[in-house]
This record gives C-alpha cells, sequence and structure tokens, in this order.
C-alpha cells in the first residue's frame, strides 16, 4: 500500500537496478499530465522536480538524448529515452497542460484486437495501469498494480502495486501480446529485444503477467485471472480473498457465477471494500444475498492495513488464494474480472492487467477484523448515482495526428466511427495552421488521411500540444499530437544577431551555450520563469557591438570553419536547423534586419549568408538534407535586391560586376 509519493520511490529503487533507460512505457485509465511530468517523468529521468519552463525543455533535452560522432563519419543518437503513455481517451483532458513532447496515446479500446475484437465493446474501459522498462542492455523490469498516473493514484490513495523483474519466456511472451494490440492500433513499429539466456523453462515459482488479451493456453504457460485462481486444485473447497473499492450492482449474481465457475470445488469468498465514510459498500442490498450470507460462502472483513487521515480511498484490488496472489486493475466486478472475456455472447468486460505471485502469506494473516454486514452497509440508488463513474463519449471520428518535427510536416488519418457523421461536418484545428483543415471526402468513405507540411518551423507546437476536432453542433474534442524526431525541435535562441557573431567569433561552442535562452514562442506564458529573470537582474544590460563587415565576414567564416570539422549529415542537420544560432535562426534574424533596414550592409550579410548555406549543402550528404537547406537560402528574385535604390547605393554596374565574380555571389 502507498503513502504520500512512496510509489515514485519505488520506481527510482527499481531504477537503480537498471543501466540507462531505452523504453518506458505506461498504461493508465486516468491520467493527469502536469503530475506526469513534474513528479514520474522527473522520477524516470533522476532529476529534481521542474520548477520553470526551461526545466521542463532539460528534461525533453535529456529524452532526445545527444548525438556521438564517430571516427568514420557515422553518428548515433546516444542516451534517448522512448517514453510512451497510453490512457482511456474518455479519461484524460487534452486542455492540461504539456510541457514536453513525450508520446502520448488516447485509446479507444473498441478498436483494439489481440484477439479479443468480439468483446471489446463501446461500453469497454481501458483500465490496466501497467509500467515497463527497459535497459540498452536488454535487461528489463514490469511493474503492474491499481495505481493511476494521477495525483491521487501516487499520493493521496491507498494502492498496491509491484515491479518483478523479467527472467523467463513467457512472461517476454505476454508483455508482448499486451503492447502489440496498443502498437498496432497507433502504427507504433517500437521493437523490443530481449537478452537470449532467458530461461525458457516455467517453475512453480514464477511470476506471470496476465491481463485481457492473453488466452488460457494449453501448455499451460498462459491463463486468464479467473483460470489461474480458481482452477484445477487438489482442495475440496478453495478460499479467495479479494480487496476492492468497487462492487457489481448484482452482487448475488456476481458471487453465483464465481462459484459455477470453481466447481467442483466449494468456493469461498472473503470481501475487504472500501467503505464510503467507513459505512457503506459502492453497490445496492438485495434479499437474494442473505443465502450468501447465511452459509457463510460469503463473508467480509476489514483491511488489516490502517487507512491514512489522508487518504479518501482505498483504491487497491489484490485477489489472494492459499497459493497465489494476484495484484493489478482488476475490480471485483463482472469487466473487471474479464469473467465473459471467453464468452460469445454479450458479455462486459474491461481490458486489465496484473501480475500473478506465488502466495507467501497465510490467508488468516489477512481476514484479522470481520465486517458485520447489514441492509444499511449498502448505498440506496441516489447516492449510488452519485458515486457513479462518469464516463464520456467516445470520440465520434477516431483521429491520429503525428508531427514530424525533421520534415515540418503533418501526418493526419481519420477513422469515422459514427456512420451518420457527416465528413463535411467535421474540422481539425492544428498548432500553426491560420485556419482548421475541412475534410473533403466521399460520405461513403470511413478514413480520411492526409498530409501538410508547415513553410516554416512551427511557433504554437512548442507549447501546445493539443489538436481540437470540433463539429457543426457544437461539440469539441481535444487529443495530444504525437511528435516525432524531437530532437529537431528548435528551444533556444540568441537575443541578437551581435549575439551569435559574438560567439561565433569568440570560438564558443554553441550548444550549450550561456548566452542563449529558450524562445520566446516557449517563454510567452511561463510569467513565474520571466519574473525570476526579471528580479535576478542586478544591472541594465550593456549594448552589444555594433555590427560591421569585419565581424559579419569573420562570424560567417567561423561558423563556416566549424561545419567542414562535421563528419556526419545528423550533426550538419543539429547546426542548420536546431542549436542556438544555427542557419535557420542567423536566417530569421538577418531577414528582420532587411525588413527594418534595406542597407547596403544588410544587402552584404544577406549574400554571405546563402554563400554560408551552399557551404553547408556541399558538406552534406543525404539528399533529403541537402534539399531542406536550399529552402534557407534568400531567393535572388527578392524585391530588397531588385530595389535600385539599393543597387545605386552598392555602385555601378560594372563595380557590382566585379563584386559578383570576387565574391560568388548569385545577384547583384
Amino acid at each position: 500500500m502507498t503513502k504520500s509519493f512512496k510509489l515514485a520511490e519505488e520506481l527510482a529503487k527499481q531504477l537503480q537496478s537498471l543501466g540507462h533507460i531505452k523504453h518506458a512505457w505506461f498504461t493508465t485509465f486516468n491520467l493527469n499530465m502536469d503530475f506526469f511530468e513534474r513528479h514520474v517523468l522527473s522520477t524516470l529521468l533522476q532529476m529534481d522536480k521542474p520548477r520553470s519552463r526551461i526545466d521542463f525543455e532539460l528534461m525533453q533535452q535529456k529524452l532526445n538524448g545527444s548525438i556521438k560522432e564517430g571516427r568514420k563519419g557515422n553518428a548515433n543518437i546516444i542516451t534517448n529515452m522512448d517514453v510512451k503513455v497510453f490512457a482511456d481517451q474518455r479519461m484524460y483532458d487534452a486542455s492540461d497542460l504539456k510541457r514536453t513532447a513525450i508520446k502520448v496515446y488516447g485509446v479507444n479500446p473498441a478498436l483494439l484486437d489481440g484477439g479479443r475484437k468480439k468483446v471489446l465493446t463501446n461500453s469497454t474501459l481501458f483500465h490496466p495501469k501497467v509500467i515497463f522498462l527497459q535497459d540498452e542492455e536488454g535487461k528489463a523490469i514490469l511493474g503492474a498494480g491499481s495505481a493511476n498516473l494521477t495525483l491521487s493514484g501516487w499520493s493521496t490513495n491507498q494502492e498496491v502495486f509491484t515491479f518483478q523483474r523479467i527472467e523467463c519466456q513467457h512472461q517476454v511472451e505476454a508483455i508482448r501480446a499486451f503492447f502489440k494490440p496498443l502498437f498496432e492500433a497507433n502504427q507504433v513499429e517500437t521493437k523490443i529485444s530481449f537478452p537470449r539466456n532467458l530461461r525458457s523453462e516455467i517453475t512453480s515459482s514464477d511470476w506471470c503477467f496476465v491481463h485481457t488479451f492473453l488466452k488460457n493456453s494449453s501448455d499451460g504457460k498462459h491463463k486468464t485471472l479467473l483460470s489461474h485462481l480458481l482452477g484445477y486444485s487438489d482442495e475440496a473447497a478453495r478460499d479467495l480473498v479479494v480487496w476492492s473499492p468497487y462492487f457489481p450492482s448484482d452482487l448475488a449474481g456476481f458471487i453465483q457465477r464465481l462459484k459455477s465457475i470453481a466447481l467442483p470445488h466449494q468456493l469461498k469468498l472473503h470481501l475487504v471494500p472500501d467503505l464510503v465514510e467507513n459505512q457503506r459498500m459502492r453497490t445496492q442490498w438485495s434479499e437474494d444475498l442473505l443465502p450468501l450470507f447465511s452459509d457463510e460462502s460469503v463473508r467480509f472483513y476489514r483491511s488489516p492495513i490502517a487507512k491514512d487521515e489522508r487518504s479518501e480511498l482505498c483504491h487497491a484490488k489484490v485477489w489472494m488464494t492459499n497459493d497465489k496472489l494476484a495484484i493489478g486493475s482488476w475490480n471485483f466486478t463482472t469487466p473487471g474480472s474479464n469473467l465473459d472475456v471467453d464468452s460469445k455472447g454479450d458479455g462486459l468486460v474491461n481490458i486489465e492487467a496484473g501480475i500473478i505471485l506465488a502466495n507467501q502469506q497465510p490467508l488468516q494473516t489477512v481476514l484479522t477484523q470481520s465486517l458485520s454486514i447489514t441492509e444499511d452497509s449498502f448505498m440506496q440508488s441516489k447516492e449510488l448515482s452519485q458515486h457513479a463513474l462518469e464516463v464520456a463519449e467516445l470520440m465520434p471520428v477516431e483521429t491520429r495526428v503525428v508531427f514530424d518535427w525533421q520534415t515540418l510536416t503533418y501526418h493526419i488519418e481519420l477513422l469515422k466511427i459514427d456512420d451518420d457523421l457527416a465528413w463535411q461536418s467535421v474540422e481539425l484545428h492544428l498548432p500553426d495552421l491560420d485556419a482548421p483543415l475541412h475534410v473533403v471526402q466521399a460520405a461513403s468513405e470511413t478514413v480520411y488521411a492526409t498530409i501538410h507540411k508547415l513553410p516554416q518551423e512551427p511557433q504554437a507546437l512548442l507549447v501546445n500540444h493539443a489538436y481540437e476536432l470540433v463539429l457543426t453542433n457544437g461539440l469539441r474534442y481535444r487529443g495530444f499530437i504525437v511528435e516525432h524526431n524531437s530532437m529537431m525541435r528548435r528551444v533556444e535562441e540568441f537575443e541578437s544577431l551581435d549575439d551569435i557573431f559574438n560567439s561565433l567569433i569568440e570560438g564558443r561552442s554553441l550548444e550549450s551555450n550561456p548566452n542563449a535562452s529558450l524562445r520566446s514562442a516557449i517563454l510567452g506564458n511561463d510569467h513565474d520563469w520571466l519574473d525570476e529573470q526579471e528580479a535576478g537582474s542586478l544591472s541594465e544590460p550593456q549594448p552589444s557591438p555594433t555590427l560591421s563587415y569585419f565581424r559579419m565576414f569573420q562570424a560567417m567564416d567561423s561558423f563556416e570553419q566549424r561545419i567542414q570539422t562535421l563528419k556526419s549529415d545528423r550533426m550538419i542537420e543539429q547546426h542548420a536547423f536546431v542549436v542556438p544560432g544555427c542557419l535557420v535562426e542567423m536566417g530569421l534574424k538577418i531577414r528582420h534586419e532587411l525588413t527594418e533596414n534595406a542597407n547596403v550592409f544588410n544587402w552584404y550579410m544577406k549574400q554571405e549568408f546563402n554563400l554560408l548555406v551552399d557551404q553547408v549543402k556541399k558538406n552534406a550528404n543525404d539528399t533529403d538534407l541537402k534539399a531542406r537547406l536550399s529552402d534557407l537560402r534568400f531567393k535572388s528574385n527578392d524585391s530588397v535586391i531588385r530595389a535600385k535604390e539599393l543597387q545605386n547605393s552598392i555602385g555601378s554596374g560594372q563595380y557590382r560586376s566585379l563584386i559578383k565574380g570576387k565574391c560568388n555571389y548569385v545577384s547583384i
């Protein structure tokens, strides 16, 4: 059971037993992004809790990893971390402030397969709470339990969670079977590999990863929850202990179904409910319970673990027999227990998961405080409705939006779930697009796919990571955009062109440059950080040296010399598009100077910039990179260059021709 942030402490402990993390995948029912980024992600990255926008960007940089050049000119991204979060699309708010580019997928359970498509409906909840951690050497740990990725799940609720090291093949098979339908539904191609020396033999002490997508196998390696707990046993009677905060509306009927599954064994149930106001269970009374109470086939107990006064809910879900202990997301309900998972009829099934261990604890040690249950221990219908889970409708259009920071391209796919919905009633709002996208598609078509390339690097997407789907009837749906190649996000900049030239002339590294700061587009809504910056300033900023021909030529030459030392396209790409003072930033600042004053000096600076781009392009090998570099050049037919007043200021036609020849300028 957890107390305040004990689960974060346990996560940190698990990380210490692994090397550098390569994959970190999370599933949850509810999701609070601010909590996840502040507390879970910072723990995962082994960094202090972020306090300002720059702290979140430092976290993102650590997620991105770094580029290391090899001796032969090849380059690899090292120490980057693949973080993915899967949550029920109805149970997270994409209006939450999201400050990093981690991949968050909203799950529509009805669209998943995993061999269970027949029993997954619009009523199905995506309910598992799973953490998968794997380091660069392939060593891995799996965690599962009852805690959602929320403040209450990791702090105020009483929860149960367990982490286990992956050490045999049947555990790997179960993990692959769990994530495969999630990846397929979201077109994720991530593959994981494990050490070849993992044990293939099954032992009685092995833990098992059990989930809705896993079926009973003929060799006995894989079983459902109830097959594990109520399957073959030498005992005439089988005791089953269950902690659960939630119970079915027809508690007696559900218990009778469990008893029929346990036959020929006599099932004795011991329930440890979470009581509202320490008095009432979250279900209603039925006369059908009386026979179960009379023959003592069902008994109730208080939890042997005292509830913290700060805790409002014991959210733990634990199922125990004499020999097995199941820790997971399974509530004591029909959909939560996956009772109907193999049903051919209209069953109710949630997507659940957990870990089953060998039970080392006698049941009697947890059944110490009997609980007297009467009709007053149950809720009336009005109170029951007040405590009922509110689940929004699934989106009428399954929406997948991916943005590639390398190509500056949106990849959009819409799947119409509601056949009665007209495509003309749908519009999609995306960051950095002035107008919404309208779907032009035949009414009979159910899938709409398109790409949209931005003409320049985005700014709004740096801080707004969500799309908005708007219907003409006024309904609005938001979801998170999945961002690829986040290493290509340009997040830092220099205050002026002078500062770029100063760093180049003085030989300072552009990466991690102390004179660079977060881009204004990012800091624009971080008032606390801006106030800190102003409060920390003890003196007026000193004006930087005035731009001169000599300093401009020297800075351009310094940039070119740096490019000459780079051996890989990846590093060239970083200096062209990402690092502070890169070609993109330099070009934008030169364009601003030209807009303010189209003088001769700025004309020379524009020409020198074009030459610099050409030199960088010569050093690149990749064709696509060369094309992207070409787009950075100022065009020769620019109205500023063609202005007669500017040409006359440069000098006579003969003099301009001389300059063009000597300097290799394209236009004059």
